[in-house]
């Protein structure tokens, strides 16, 4: 990790940077983690095809930050990361000369979502877009102009197609949407929807011939697909619907001004909701329409940023401009307002640009400001439960803006930062799996003990520590855990020094509650043992004997060691 020096928080600073520095002294000597869920996936702008920006599971209750990506992943950051089977993708752009180290690289990136490492990149396919995954493919547009399909395990580019004829400062920003074996993106000097199969075949196209948002992006549900447009004769802004088995239009909601980001879907009401953007004197809106009529259902006038709003238990959330530098929650129904938050508005006040997410009960973002900020507020009534704020260093160039969507999976928020790169935030619980002091530890004699844990909570293991029987030497010699899918991690004895009843793993390793592992302990001298326990049920969980082999080529299956992971 780097840059340690140029970050700060809303927490108390001296206490939030010993519990950072221990968590980065034990994180980087990590090079295997436990296997995650397999489920644990973020695989679109927003999550979803309705963009709604909702997500189950666990997500963090504070700014405990798990990893920061490396130099080359430090450039300008727009896209927001999507997340499946352990790995996080995003691409960067404009990278020349950014990061604090200057080294940063523009690419499409695949990193390890629990230690941030590289795992590939590739440097033809860069940008502002948020890919979007499907049948092992990543489909993401590019600062070229092009729509790229890359294959999700290696990096190698499988197609590319131009679909953007002026592609200017932005390429094509649009972030994909895979809907009904479709992909669909838009091009935002003519305001083009284009439909590809996933061979990259382009089936059809539909123009509304005007220049729309460069980062504007579509939705659908049902037969619906919506996206911003522009007609080119009257330069009406307007959102359109069309029916994705015709390709005709079923209505448009016109507007004064360009539609930002993305409309968000509520398919239970029916309803779309999306925001315009702010130019002085005109209408500036966040809107809500009848998805099947086109009719207004109601507005709010909202100082729009880049964001889309997220849509969470009937609740709309968004964050305004920098010229509103507050973050509201609305009633969805009826757009009364149900509370807001102004704390967020920095020296110069920072544009909430990145599309908040729901996870938990609680709601992430980012503010685009030097000194960029990353929030987790309370989501049913808006206080902040905990900020991260990234200060730049003295006489740096760059600002630290974070207008990258975040994304939440397997516990951990992610985010892109422009000229710092992806960080990761995950709460830890330290806690033992203990098997605490035996009844009757006698018997006690060395051997080879075979088994299996399965822990309650999830444990990020440093050490072993053996309980001794009074007065004797009793240690671990040799520890091995590890699981069918997982190589494991090794520790060895350092003999009769120091804190001679713990020893090391060679690397620290996370245990994930109801994952079943496998150890292998090599004790000696007089260890407590458990007797008569095939099964051993404690309050961190379930460990199990299957071959204890003493020192006098004894075989037990019911004896198991007193042991602590930690």
């Amino acid at each position: 990790m780097k840059r340690l020096s140029f970050w700060g928080s809303g927490m108390n600073s001296m206490r939030l940077y010993a519990l950072l520095i221990a968590s980065i002294i034990l994180l980087t000597a990590m090079s295997t983690i436990a296997i995650v869920t397999a489920d644990a996936a973020y695989p679109t702008l927003q999550y979803d095809a309705q963009r709604t920006g909702n997500v189950s599971g666990v997500a963090p209750e504070t700014a405990t930050l798990l990893w920061q990506s490396g130099e080359k992943t430090a450039g300008c950051i727009q896209a927001g990361p999507i997340v499946y089977d352990g790995k996080v993708y995003l691409t960067t752009w404009w990278s020349s000369g950014m990061g604090v180290e200057g080294n940063a690289v523009n690419a499409l990136y695949c990193l390890d979502a629990n230690t941030g490492e590289e795992i590939w990149s590739n440097t033809a396919v860069y940008g502002a877009s948020t890919a979007a995954l499907a049948d092992n493919k990543l489909f993401v547009g590019t600062h070229r102009g092009n729509l790229a399909c890359v294959n999700v395990t290696s990096g190698a580019l499988l197609w590319s197609k131009k679909i953007e004829e002026n592609p200017s400062w932005y390429g094509v920003g649009s972030s994909p949407l895979v809907f009904d074996d479709r992909v669909y993106v838009l091009t935002f000097s003519d305001g083009t929807l284009h439909a590809f199969s996933f061979d990259g075949t382009e089936l059809w196209n539909f123009s509304t011939g005007g220049e729309i948002f460069c980062y504007a992006s579509p939705s659908a549900y049902g037969d619906k697909i919506f996206f911003a447009g522009k007609d080119s004769d009257s330069e009406q802004h307007a959102l359109y619907c069309l029916d994705l088995n015709t390709h005709e239009v079923i209505w448009n909601f016109t507007t004064e001004t360009e539609i930002r980001g993305s409309p968000t879907i509520w398919d239970g009401e029916e309803m779309v909701f999306f925001t315009t953007k702010y130019v002085y004197g005109k209408a500036r809106k966040l809107y809500a329409v009848n998805i099947t009529t086109g009719a207004e259902v109601w507005n709010v006038t909202h100082y729009s940023s880049w964001a889309s709003p997220a849509l969470s238990n009937g609740k709309i959330y968004i964050g305004g401009s920098a010229v509103d530098t507050t973050f509201y929650c609305y009633n969805a129904e009826d757009g009364t307002l149900i509370w807001k938050n102004e704390e967020m508005g920095g020296a110069i006040g920072g544009a909430m640009d990145s599309s908040p997410v729901v996870a938990d009960g609680k709601v992430y973002f980012g503010t685009s400001e030097v000194d960029g900020t990353v929030y987790g507020l309370d989501a049913n009534n808006g206080s902040i439960l905990w900020s991260y704020t990234l200060h730049i260093p003295e006489n740096f160039g760059g600002g630290f803006n974070v207008a990258s969507p975040p994304a939440v999976a397997d516990r951990t928020l992610f985010i892109g930062v422009d000229n710092v790169g992806v960080l990761a935030f995950r709460d830890f619980k330290f806690l033992d799996f203990d098997t605490d002091t035996p009844e009757k530890p006698y018997p006690s004699i060395s051997g080879i003990h075979y088994g299996n844990i399965t822990p309650a909570h999830d444990v990020y293991v440093t050490s072993l520590f053996t309980r001794a029987c009074e007065g004797t030497g009793g240690h671990t010699e040799y520890v091995k855990i590890w699981n069918d899918t997982w190589n494991g991690v090794e520790g060895r004895w350092r003999g009769y020094t120091g804190n001679w009843h713990t020893i090391p793993f060679d690397d620290a390793f996370m245990l994930t509650e109801g994952e079943t592992y496998y150890y292998h302990i090599d004790t000696g001298s007089y260890p407590q043992i458990h007797h008569d326990k095939s099964v051993l049920d404690v309050s961190d969980g379930t460990m199990t004997c299957t071959n204890f082999t003493d020192a006098n080529g004894r075989i037990y299956n019911d004896w198991i060691p007193a042991i602590r992971l930690e």
